[in-house]
């Protein structure tokens, strides 16, 4: 297992520059969100409507960027799975980092189109408190570590 935190550019500034819904929650992003020319080239993990309907059989909704429904997205296994975590969810809603981590990991591991539950890329993003920016968690291990993730994401949210 790997787990390495760097810097990662300023989500809702990003969304802002490419005109489409600033995240605020939980979100999927697409996995070339920092160097996407427009909204229409966004591309996703393949997994990443599996997780997004996983979310939803348990009542979260995914915050994340769209592009308009005029322009298409793509998916691509080789795409990066990312998803976003506000600073908002730090004060009392906590618990749904854990939650959404544990639905990823459960849809990784069962997919047969992702890569073997024992090797899997996932990108978390974490936003900063009080506008510091947004980090990046990148993780490569097996699917079933993901969960354990939270407790990385609580540390980004504790240190400003």
């Amino acid at each position: 297992m790997s787990v390495q935190t760097r810097d990662f550019v300023d989500v809702a500034a990003r969304a802002r520059e490419l005109d489409c819904r600033v995240p605020v929650g939980i979100a999927l992003l697409p996995g070339n969100f920092p160097t996407a020319s427009n909204s229409g080239a966004f591309c996703y993990h393949t997994a990443a409507p599996h997780v997004r309907s996983a979310w939803q059989s348990i009542g979260l909704e995914d915050e994340g960027p769209q592009a308009p429904q005029a322009e298409t997205t793509s998916e691509n296994s080789k795409a990066p799975l990312a998803v976003f975590f506000g600073a908002s969810l730090s004060d009392g809603a906590a618990w749904r980092v854990a939650i959404a981590l544990g639905m990823i990991s459960s849809v990784l591991a069962s997919d047969s189109r992702c890569a073997s539950p024992r090797d899997v890329r996932l990108d978390v993003v974490v936003e900063r408190p009080d506008g510091h920016g947004c980090a990046c968690i990148e993780y490569q291990g097996d699917a079933f570590g993901i969960v354990s993730l939270a407790r990385e994401v609580r540390r980004v949210w504790a240190v400003v």
